[in-house]
């Protein structure tokens, strides 16, 4: 997941503030905030179903990020028809009855699984991305700049499918890694790093570093996965998709036991940060 302030109203920005990228017009860089993003992880390792923490803490971080994933995904044919026609990932995501018509063991059918069985939906993560400030509904007169974000945020329970990576907290952080090698955005890296201190502080003799590294590895080595059509993607075998993609099994995560897996990183609380803003209750300390 990636966030990105694209929801700028037209009148807000004045044109000589407007770069061009590849014939399509992108905000300034946000501004980088390193102690926003430092009490959003903490928060994040309190409750890591608290969604909304990952795109504050890799908003605050991403800089100039953005732009250089904007640039070279409008440099792919892929890249230019997801911003221009629009391909509407979040919504052939949502659309369970096309998904599970496709043949069992299908990259779609697998998708649909995952996503049941985690009681999850594509709308889930563009509410998470609002809460933290990110509209990707509203209007903006960068709507090709927010595509891609839309696009990429949207995919983040298909990576886990296609990387083999659950949703554990251990699961969460190797899928970051393979994420940050993709996306080459710094915004992951400091959750990766004080996940890794938090879940090694609980399971100290658990291959826990070698999983998450494996991750990154897996990431660099594989090909890029944005420049790839997901919709031929979904109706693939899952092993014949992860092939092509030269995705390879995460073997050092695979070993760990499932029991390890589900102890780490046990909520703190039960509610996350809106859940509590709603109901007007006190903020825990960051």
């Amino acid at each position: 997941m990636i966030g990105s302030d694209t929801s700028t109203r037209i009148e807000d920005i004045p044109p000589e503030e407007i770069e061009w990228i590849n014939g399509f017009a992108t905000p300034p860089a946000p501004p980088v905030r390193p102690f926003h993003a430092l009490a959003s992880v903490l928060k994040l390792i309190r409750n890591k179903e608290d969604t909304r923490q990952v795109f504050e803490t890799v908003s605050a971080l991403s800089g100039g990020s953005g732009k250089r994933l904007f640039k070279r995904f409008t440099a792919t044919p892929y890249g230019r028809r997801v911003i221009s026609e629009p391909v509407r990932l979040e919504k052939i995501l949502s659309d369970r009855d096309a998904l599970r018509a496709l043949p069992e063991g299908s990259v779609g059918r697998a998708y649909l699984d995952f996503m049941e069985g985690g009681n999850l939906t594509p709308d889930g993560l563009i509410d998470a991305a609002e809460e933290a400030g990110i509209d990707f509904r509203g209007d903006t007169q960068f709507e090709e700049f927010r595509r891609l974000f839309l696009h990429l945020d949207v995919s983040h329970d298909l990576w886990h499918v296609m990387t083999g990576y659950g949703r554990d907290a251990l699961g969460e952080l190797c899928n970051l890694a393979y994420t940050r090698t993709q996306t080459n955005n710094p915004g992951f890296s400091l959750i990766i790093i004080i996940g890794l201190i938090a879940q090694k502080l609980e399971q100290p003799f658990a291959p826990l570093m070698k999983a998450v590294a494996e991750g990154a590895r897996m990431g660099r080595n594989a090909n890029w996965i944005l420049e790839q059509d997901v919709e031929v993607l979904l109706k693939l075998p899952l092993e014949e998709a992860r092939a092509k993609l030269n995705i390879t099994r995460p073997d050092i995560y695979n070993s760990v036991p499932d029991d390890i897996k589900q102890s780490l990183l046990k909520p703190k609380i039960t509610k996350t940060q809106t859940e509590r803003e709603n109901l007007n209750e006190p903020q825990p300390a960051a």
